[in-house]
């Protein structure tokens, strides 16, 4: 795939006792390029305007609008979540104490988890 670099120690445990491992994700994240496609992709079924719904039920579907990048920049400050962990990082790799998801019961893979962390602990620019 054009843009994209092998990368190692991309990794994180899934929640069950098996590593998962990326081996592709871009050098340099990308906000329109990289995590958007996997927004709309993954999340827009439920987190788009027409789901939109404040306040949410907990677990409900809907609790944001990540169709906006300010309303998305919100949920991936370390504040957000338990101990240092975004709250939308801890959510798509289904942490304890997080909601997971998508709430379907999916899960995104390990490259589209390594590619929102990594742009998260970038900063989470709207680049």
């Amino acid at each position: 795939m054009a843009g994209l670099a092998l990368a190692t120690g991309c990794s994180y445990t899934n929640g069950y006792t098996e590593p998962v491992t990326c081996t592709t994700v871009p050098a340099t994240v990308s906000y329109k390029l990289d995590v958007l496609p996997i927004f709309k992709a993954e999340c827009f079924r439920c987190h788009d305007a027409a789901h939109y719904q404040l306040p949410a039920p907990q677990g409900s579907s809907g609790a944001m609008n990540m169709e906006s990048f300010s309303s998305i920049s919100t949920w991936t400050s370390p504040k957000t979540g338990i101990n240092g962990v975004s709250y939308m990082v801890g959510c798509i790799r289904h942490d304890a104490g997080f909601i997971a998801m998508p709430y379907d019961g999916g899960k995104l893979d390990a490259c589209e988890i390594a590619t929102i962390k990594a742009w998260v602990d970038a900063g989470a620019q709207n680049n």
